[in-house]
């Protein structure tokens, strides 16, 4: 297991590694199979599942007494020897225990509040539709909106002066499981078994309806962290289930229902979580959208990067299409756009994906961006830095600030928004500094 670990992704096996298969339905497994599965994985697996038998069938005399005794003593010092020297970090059974564990204790361990009285809630504006989309796997560095040499995001580019792009923000984590629920609840990386405030209930309690629509699979309404967030609005659909797993479902599926949902009457705040680019990056957009892998005699890494370029292309139609379906409303309306977390396509190290025994920049760096119509009510203490190092463990309170809507756990300091905003350290996995572990490291 951690020989074919390192030859797939170059990184041994780890607990993050479990996170990703317990969260993955049969067909993200298939497409992660497919696309680091190769020849000799197979000849290995294969020679070491015929030695294994060969031994097997072997019969070898019994030399030493107790040595059934001496077998466990064996493998007890074999364990300590790990723990004690930190070996058994990078060791693949030790993971697997770790991460199944730490992955349902995640799942219990966050309770939410879901008793919010009006009294603890301070509306301070009039503005009537929120719309927060939150992509999947999807890094600035790819986007030409943020500086990528090729044109991956025209539609966005052809609005930049009507966005305010924010050019320094970065997950919290590299997983969604882990990411999301502190982007929508006041969980962040400091706090831990508590019970948390979302942004649906918050809203729910001040005459707002909430809608939440996703192109993602949940593993069930109420196993997922993330789905028993959505769970909590007034309205939530999931449009991507298990039993379509032969289905590509590209994420225009969710505008007709978007439009829908704007033409109702009253105060509103849409949740969208779409499928972005998480791979497999040929899945995630029509045939349409083939702008850049058009040539058939390229390296793997050169077609692995076009395909990525492409999703990046058609997530940028999608999220333009949302912002231009809201900007017809002629409401006092907002749109922000991030994504979970980013992705490493060949451009830090030599692999594709995210792990987290192989960090990379591109996996934190991520897309933030605010869009609001002429008449939208901004906090009088509103300030646009660009530039404001930002991690989104703090959206939730940056999201109640701009719209108006602040509950007592939120923090007007913590928002990106504000003009009192305090800069802070950005500690990501395992209490990396994520700004000074890349510089002192070279990444």
């Amino acid at each position: 297991m951690e020989t074919t670990s390192y030859m797939a992704v170059s990184a041994n096996f780890s607990s993050s590694y479990m996170y990703l298969l317990l969260e993955s339905n049969k067909q993200e497994l298939s497409e992660f199979t497919s696309a680091y599965v190769s020849m000799p994985i197979v000849l290995f697996i294969g020679i070491s599942c015929i030695l294994f038998f060969v031994i097997r069938k072997q019969k070898f005399k019994r030399l030493i007494k107790h040595q059934s005794i001496l077998g466990v003593l064996g493998v007890l010092s074999i364990i300590v020897f790990l723990k004690l020297t930190g070996l058994i970090e990078s060791n693949a059974y030790h993971n697997i225990v770790r991460g199944t564990y730490g992955y349902f204790d995640l799942q219990n361990s966050v309770k939410f509040n879901t008793d919010i009285k009006k009294d603890d809630i301070n509306i301070k504006s009039d503005n009537e539709v929120l719309v927060v989309v939150i992509g999947e796997s999807t890094t600035t560095r790819h986007m030409q909106l943020y500086g990528y040499h090729r044109e991956t995001t025209p539609y966005l580019s052809s609005i930049k002066d009507s966005l305010l792009v924010y050019n320094n923000v970065v997950s919290s984590d590299i997983m969604t499981t882990k990411a999301v629920p502190k982007i929508l609840t006041s969980l962040n990386y400091t706090k831990n078994n508590t019970i948390e405030t979302n942004l649906i209930e918050v809203f729910n309690s001040s005459n707002y309806k909430t809608y939440w629509l996703s192109n993602q699979r949940p593993i069930g309404y109420h196993d997922n962290i993330v789905s028993q967030i959505a769970s909590l609005s007034s309205y939530f659909k999931f449009f991507n289930h298990d039993n379509e797993v032969k289905t590509i479902i590209h994420d225009e599926i969710l505008l007709p229902e978007f439009k829908l949902i704007l033409n109702q009457k009253g105060k509103k705040v849409v949740f969208i979580r779409l499928i972005g680019t998480h791979f497999d990056y040929i899945n995630r957009y029509p045939d349409s959208y083939n702008t850049f892998d058009t040539i058939l005699d390229v390296s793997k890494k050169e077609k692995i990067i076009n395909q990525y370029d492409n999703a990046i292309l058609y997530n940028d139609f999608i999220v333009y299409k949302f912002i231009k379906d809201l900007q017809k409303q002629n409401s006092k309306s907002a749109l922000l756009y991030l994504s979970d977390h980013g992705e490493n396509v060949y451009d830090d190290a030599d692999f594709f994906g995210r792990s987290e025994e192989a960090l990379t920049k591109s996996m934190f760096e991520i897309p933030f961006l605010l869009w609001t119509s002429d008449s939208f009510e901004f906090p009088e203490d509103f300030d646009y830095q660009p530039n404001r190092a930002f991690m989104a463990d703090h959206t939730y309170e940056s999201i109640g600030h701009v719209f108006g809507v602040m509950h007592k756990s939120m923090d007007a300091n913590r928002s990106i928004f504000s003009n009192s905003f305090e800069p802070r350290k950005r500690n990501v996995i395992n209490d990396i500094d994520f700004d000074n572990y890349f510089l002192d490291n070279n990444k």
